[in-house]
């Protein structure tokens, strides 16, 4: 896989592709709203080419070796194998490992380079929160975290036309990631807080390149084995780089946005409940206060609750716990010139500093004069923390905690790093700030090492139309993205957040992104930027309805969800996945954009296209079924689906394990007695069959909480395609009556044992829960 000389050609700014390079940088940063501009002088000679190793020295554990250009020693490196634990590829060789470090690093100058081979027709997939592709190969990709632009178009990065302050690049991004992962086997991430720069076949087609803005390159490389090396490679990746605790199923019940004061989100929680509507959480953005433009709803830059909207904040947070909602407001780290905690912060010395120790100053997003907490600083941090901790003591169970961009690369920082060396650095520092305070957070920035520390990522501000790049398409190799590189809990704006430079959310987009919320890992409502004018879930009749039905089914699949995140803790397997991570053979699964599979057994292909009432769909090989019932399907097919429905499918002899219809929250309520919690419904669940045998065994299997880990639970054998719904079945030998419904049949059982379907095919239940009432479904 690795050699000391791939490819051939020149890279743009210097050397040949050789192993590696070292170079100097000279480089002006021009930055504005949360947007960075790079200019190099390309008059200079940046680069020097690694033309050879000396003083190779092996050992047990790898080797070490000098770097020379010409007659130059200009660094050191080191191989290290982290993990030599497997075998061999047959039994007779020596064992390989399955991680690999290679650390190379520079005597002088600012960043060093590395290179490798790519082979015909590799997929290079990862990077984090990319909006346009998800096989990145082709691509130079700058890896840099900021803002990922209002409105976005395919421009190459280094572009900057236009206003480049406003408008985003093709990989603009909060959330680039310098991991990705092979089609050949392998996933490799650059380990570093620095600019990163992955050139994909870009200038060579046939080689790779990872560029750093440091004198240190540390590689990562994680070598796959088994049926699936690629899918094994990436759990390896995401083990070592770090998981998030395992969530509480209130990720999965969904949340509900709810501002314009106490009177209103009281209504909101009555509507939720008297409509049917199941929610767990509602998270309410202008607890600080905010403003009603002509074309927007601007939040205030305060810190502390606003007690003109909401005077009644702590009996406001009481009455939603009692109604079995968990309350979230909003936070960020900007100090604007015109909030509430300015004054204060300033004159603590809680923020980033100039060169000439006063108060960094910039435009913020409301385009007032601000400056940022310096998470470097544990005063600051500690301040920061003890604000905070008021909307706690207020009633909040935590917060969007959002931005994490904005740190300038000239700033002074009290940790004495530069700061353009540690700028991707911030969204980490400020998830472990979220972190250390115990409460509930989702965020939209994050860099490599966030992985342990997010809870929930959202995809960001997306424009609310049907445009690539920023609108609602842009959310599915977003999703893709993160999900490979170690983010498994994941959603998105339900329909939206900016509108400027388009419309405000209309009925289509509304009803089409509320299908596709109910089929992410996290469904969550947004007001959106233009919170008057964008269509909402209360809009009419028909709006409420099709919120209801969709939010009561999302809450159903929370019990696959759930088991979904056990299998992600044990393998690394994301919730919002890549079809090829389980379709590994199928080639056009490595680059699909708008097709991603939910767990390890629903194919999602959401309608993209603004008036259409179809769309293609590609299938990986064997049968597949409609998620909500229908014929079979192969191949490549014309999928129907009205505004209200979204193409979903399951391969022939899936068994899906839901919660049953109907439940309110996921918490106890105890002011709404009448209400159905998680509690009320215990051990009771629905189970899912479709006709056929199972390509892979461990989609016809489950282990209820524990997903496809653990003792085995439920168990199908399947029946023959073409049986027809069961007229009769038996349970534990009886006879039990059979329901015919709409294109499937139900059979209710309790307890343990199996039930046997006429025309063939048998379900085994095996909890040890004597009592737990079970409604099967068979398709």
């Amino acid at each position: 896989m690795w050699s000391t000389a791939r490819g051939s050609g020149e890279h743009a700014s210097g050397p040949p592709y050789a192993f590696a390079s070292v170079g100097t940088l000279s480089v002006t940063v021009d930055q504005e709203f949360g947007s960075y501009k790079f200019t190099e002088d390309t008059t200079k000679e940046h680069w020097r080419a690694i033309d050879r190793l000396g003083d190779v020295a092996t050992n047990a554990d790898g080797a070490t070796f000098t770097l020379w250009a010409g007659d130059d020693q200009v660094g050191t490196g080191t191989l290290t194998f982290l993990d030599t634990t497997r075998p061999g590829p047959d039994p007779t060789a020596a064992g390989f490992p399955a991680q690999v470090e290679i650390l190379l690093t520079a005597s002088s100058g600012d960043r060093i380079a590395m290179a490798s081979p790519l082979a015909d027709g590799e997929h290079l997939v990862g990077l984090g929160g990319q909006s346009y592709d998800v096989d990145h190969r082709g691509y130079t990709v700058p890896l840099w975290v900021q803002e990922d632009g209002i409105g976005k178009d395919p421009t190459p990065d280094d572009d900057y036309g236009g206003v480049w302050f406003l408008t985003g690049r093709r990989h603009s991004t909060h959330t680039p990631m310098p991991m990705t992962v092979s089609s050949r086997g392998y996933a490799l991430a650059v380990d570093t807080d620095a600019r990163t720069i992955f050139e994909l076949g870009s200038v060579v087609p046939d080689a790779a390149r990872f560029e750093v803005w440091d004198r240190t390159l540390a590689l990562q490389v994680f070598v796959g084995a088994g049926d699936h090396p690629a899918r094994d490679a990436q759990g390896t990746m995401v083990e070592w780089v770090g998981k998030p605790a395992p969530p509480p199923p209130i990720y999965f019940s969904p949340w509900v946005d709810a501002i314009f004061g106490s009177a209103n989100v009281r209504a909101v929680a009555a509507a939720l409940r008297a409509n049917g509507v199941s929610s767990s959480l509602i998270w309410t953005e202008d607890w600080r206060g905010a403003m009603a433009g002509q074309d927007a709803y601007t939040l205030d830059e305060n810190w502390r609750v606003d007690r003109t909207l909401y005077p009644d904040i702590e009996q406001l947070a009481s009455d939603l716990h009692g109604e079995g909602f968990a309350f979230l407001v909003y936070n960020n780290t900007f100090l604007d010139s015109t909030g509430d905690v300015y004054a204060e912060a300033i004159a603590g010395g809680y923020s980033i500093r100039d060169a000439n120790g006063a108060s960094y100053t910039f435009t913020d997003a409301k385009f007032d004069p601000a400056s940022l907490v310096d998470l470097t600083s544990p005063d600051a941090v500690a301040w920061a923390q003890s604000v905070m901790r008021e909307g706690v003591a207020a009633g909040a169970d935590g917060w969007m905690a959002d931005f994490g961009e904005w740190q300038p690369t000239d700033c002074v920082l009290a940790s004495g790093e530069a700061a353009l060396a540690v700028h991707n650095r911030y969204p980490v520092d400020w998830a472990r700030f979220n972190q250390q305070l115990g409460v509930m957070y989702f965020m939209r920035a994050a860099w490599i090492h966030s992985q342990p520390l997010v809870q929930v990522m959202w995809a960001g501000d997306q424009q609310t139309d049907f445009t690539e790049g920023d609108g609602f398409p842009s959310v599915i190799p977003m999703g893709i993205g993160l999900g490979i590189t170690g983010f498994p809990y994941f959603g998105s704006d339900i329909a939206g957040y900016q509108s400027q430079d388009t419309v405000p959310t209309d009925e289509e987009l509304f009803y089409r992104w509320v299908t596709f919320g109910a089929l992410s890992p996290v469904m969550r409502t947004h007001h959106g930027r233009s919170a008057m004018q964008n269509f909402q879930w209360q809009h009419d009749a028909q709006s409420i309805a099709h919120f209801a039905r969709w939010a009561r089914f999302h809450q159903q699949l929370a019990a696959y969800l759930l088991g979904s995140s056990a299998s992600f803790q044990r393998d690394g397997l994301p919730l919002f996945r890549l079809i090829a991570l389980e379709f590994p053979g199928d080639d056009w699964a490595w680059s699909s954009v708008d097709e991603y599979m939910l767990g390890d057994r629903i194919l999602v292909a959401p309608v993209l296209e603004q008036g259409a009432t179809s769309r293609d769909v590609q299938l990986p090989d064997g049968a597949w079924y409609p998620l909500l019932g229908g014929a079979a399907a192969t191949g490549e097919l014309t999928a129907q689906a009205a505004m209200t429905e979204i193409p979903a499918f399951v391969p022939a002899g899936t068994l899906l394990v839901l919660y049953p219809d109907g439940i309110d929250t996921v918490l106890a309520a105890p002011s709404l007695p009448t209400a159905t919690t998680l509690a009320s419904v215990g051990d009771g669940r629905e189970v899912w069959l479709w006709p056929g045998t199972a390509i892979d065994p461990a989609r016809a299997s489950w282990h209820d909480t524990l997903g496809t880990t653990g003792t085995a639970q439920w168990t199908w054998s399947g029946r023959p395609d073409g049986a027809g719904m069961p007229a009769s079945a038996t349970w534990n030998g009886a006879a039990v009556t059979v329901t015919a419904q709409a294109g499937y049949a139900t059979v209710t059982v309790v307890g343990d044992g199996t039930l046997a379907v006429d025309g063939g095919g048998t379900l085994v239940i095996a909890r040890g829960l004597p009592s737990a009432p079970v409604t099967v479904r068979i398709y």
